[in-house]
């Protein structure tokens, strides 16, 4: 069954593999809670106008007082208002609204964490889902099966999976292309990459 990309849920491999990086889940529970907070910082602007209606509603008292001559009846009136503010304070708020793809932004985005927090929980709360949005559904489903292997980032298992579906439509003379056709080169490339990646870093290194 496919769903729309938006609600996807956290991907499970057939093996239940999950990235185990203390530190690296530690950084992304630093980013999240930052997002948060200051995303309530952002939306707390209701304490002044709170303030504001206050000093209102003491002024309102105090004319109400001298104009009924009823201290109790002013009360009664000012408190009133005031609860009918609140209510529509209540009503008229808006919860807090946190832009998913940013809250990973100081250590790159999702796209830049390890190919295999792909299929990680913490990562779908920072902004996974919405990275994987233009990833097509079978597109999904590869990268999920490859992305234990793969020493790449999260970018780089999208970008390989999407040349592995268009290579397997070149070669497919016409026959129609299955998940299976797509994972075959993928797998295959993975491989090539991770046996090459240790021979990269090395020279990278030396260099």
């Amino acid at each position: 069954m496919n769903y729309e990309p938006s609600a996807r849920l956290v991907p499970m491999r057939d093996d239940r593999w999950q990235p185990q990086d203390e530190l690296l889940n530690s950084v992304m529970d630093k980013c999240i809670d930052d997002a948060y907070r200051g995303a309530n910082t952002n939306s707390a602007g209701g304490s002044p106008i709170m303030v504001a209606g206050g000093m209102i509603l003491l002024v309102l008292g105090v004319i109400l007082a001298a104009g009924t001559g009823s201290p109790l009846l002013a009360v009664a009136i000012v408190v009133a208002v005031a609860l009918g503010g609140l209510g529509y304070m209540a009503m008229a708020g808006t919860p807090t609204h946190v832009n998913k793809l940013s809250v990973l932004d100081p250590i790159g985005g999702p796209g830049n964490l390890p190919g295999g927090y792909i299929v990680h929980p913490k990562a779908w709360q920072a902004g996974m889902r919405e990275y994987l949005i233009p990833v097509t559904d079978r597109q999904f489903r590869v990268a999920v099966r490859i992305c234990r292997e793969h020493p790449g980032s999260v970018s780089d298992v999208i970008r390989l999976v999407k040349k592995a579906e268009k290579h397997a439509y070149q070669h497919s003379a016409g026959v129609e292309v299955m998940d299976v056709d797509v994972f075959k080169v993928a797998a295959r490339w993975t491989a090539e990459h991770a046996r090459n990646a240790p021979t990269m870093v090395m020279k990278v290194a030396a260099k």
